[in-house]
């Protein structure tokens, strides 16, 4: 196998990767994603772990969280693919976990990562 052809089937996988979150939002964020990945790969991930993991302030992974959740605000839906709720250890804290839309989501993308 070449590797042009390699590279082209390499390409084609990543495309299908982002169409998935397009499927959701024809103008999601790439900062969204990577707050999804990030909270996909640690449930009940901190508001502030984000924030360090990312290197975004916090205005941004709360921005990107909320857009990620039910309700972005008042009468604006977001995606409802993840909830946050409260650290039981720490009540200042907001945990994040990805709801059943954003499971299936993942489930997806890990179904895309792993194909042939």
């Amino acid at each position: 196998m070449n590797t042009q052809s390699a590279d082209n089937k390499e390409a084609r996988r990543l495309l299908s990767f982002i169409e998935e979150f397009r499927k959701l939002s024809p103008n999601i964020q790439a900062g969204q994603i990577v707050i999804f990945l990030h909270i996909a790969s640690k449930p009940g991930i901190s508001l502030k772990e984000l924030e360090r993991r990312t290197g975004l302030s916090s205005t941004a992974v709360s921005r990107n969280v909320l857009a990620l959740s039910e309700w972005v605000k008042k009468d604006v839906p977001g995606h409802n693919l993840v909830e946050t709720y409260d650290d039981l250890d720490d009540r200042r804290n907001k945990l994040v976990k990805l709801k059943v839309a954003g499971n299936r989501i993942y489930d997806t993308l890990l179904n895309l990562v792993r194909s042939e």
